[in-house]
Parts: structure tokens; C-alpha cells; sequence
């Protein structure tokens, strides 16, 4: 585990990502040669400044994109936090990966999936502002629609975007 390693920035500069400010402001860090998780970009997952769990994406097209920390490996389960929430104030804008919430940067989390924990949802709809922004498959839209409807009922506003592309990740500027 060390600093982003060309591979890892060439990867993240590909999905739109500025490599330094992920390493500056989102604590990315590169994996390079490693028995157990080689060639992946480690993402720290924080709540209130401390680091509770973690999960690596792969740089390559094979294999499984994201591996999580193991259930000893983490102080607090991932499904238990929303990545990204220290960057939020008033406005929040829930996607499913760090990727996609890395991309809009501050102010968007991510959920780690379409499955949002009853302890996510919480925290997501005390939010006077929420933004659903979930990926464009058609499972994903109907969950989003459902959310949304699901969220009404609390303070504040929750709006639904749906993208011209696949996810917040690959969507253009």
C-alpha cells in the first residue's frame, strides 16, 4: 500500500479523475505486486476524519471489481456509513460507488450498492436535500424511483437525476 502508482492514476485519469486530488482529498492510496489484492486502487472509507473500513477496485477488466474489507479487517461495517458524508453539509447526492461519488466530488456519498441499509437511510433522509443518482440500468431506476418516492414523506426535498450514460462515473463533465 503506498502512493498512487502510474497505472492506478492512468485508470482514474480514464474515468475523468483527478489522480492528485483523490489521493489529497479522498485518501486513495495504489497496490501494486501483492498476494492478496494486486494492481488495485485502495479506498479508505471514513467516518467523521476516521478511517473505519476500506474497499480496492481493480485497474484491470477481469476479475472481481471490488473487494471489500474483511468483517476483523473494519472498526465499522461500510454498510453502516456513507462514503464521502465528511465532504457534506446541506446537500447530499447518493450514488452507489466511490467512483461515482468521487466524480461528483464533495457532496455526493455512495451507498456501496443498491441495498441501502436502514442505518444509511437514516442519515441519507436527515439530509434537507437529497439527490438520487443512481446508475442508468433499469433495476437501478426503479430503485431510485422508489426511493424517492419512499423519502417524500420526510423534510426537505429528494430529487431523482437519471444519466445519459451508465453511472456518475462514466457520465461526462
Amino acid at each position: 500500500l503506498g502512493p498512487l502508482l502510474l497505472v492506478h492514476r492512468d485508470y482514474l485519469a480514464n474515468r475523468g479523475i483527478d489522480p492528485d486530488e483523490s489521493e489529497r482529498l479522498w485518501g486513495l492510496q495504489g497496490i501494486g505486486l501483492s498476494a492478496r489484492l494486486p494492481w488495485r486502487i485502495f479506498i479508505p472509507v471514513k467516518a467523521k476524519g476516521q478511517t473505519v473500513s476500506w474497499t480496492t477496485r481493480t485497474v484491470g477488466d477481469s476479475g472481481t471489481r471490488y473487494i471489500n474489507a474483511k468483517p476483523e479487517e473494519e472498526a465499522v461495517s461500510i454498510k453502516r456509513v456513507l462514503f464521502g458524508e465528511d465532504h457534506c453539509r446541506h446537500a447530499i447526492v447518493i450514488c452507489e460507488g466511490p467512483f461515482d461519488a468521487i466524480r461528483i466530488g464533495p457532496g455526493a456519498i455512495a451507498t456501496f450498492g443498491l441495498a441501502i441499509t436502514a442505518e444509511q437511510e437514516a442519515k441519507i433522509v436527515s439530509y434537507p436535500k437529497r439527490i438520487i443518482c443512481l446508475d442508468s440500468e433499469p433495476e437501478a431506476q426503479k430503485r431510485a424511483r422508489k426511493l424517492q418516492r419512499d423519502w417524500s414523506i420526510f423534510d426537505g426535498e429528494t430529487l431523482n437525476v437519471t444519466l445519459h450514460s451508465k453511472d456518475a462515473g462514466s457520465a461526462s463533465k
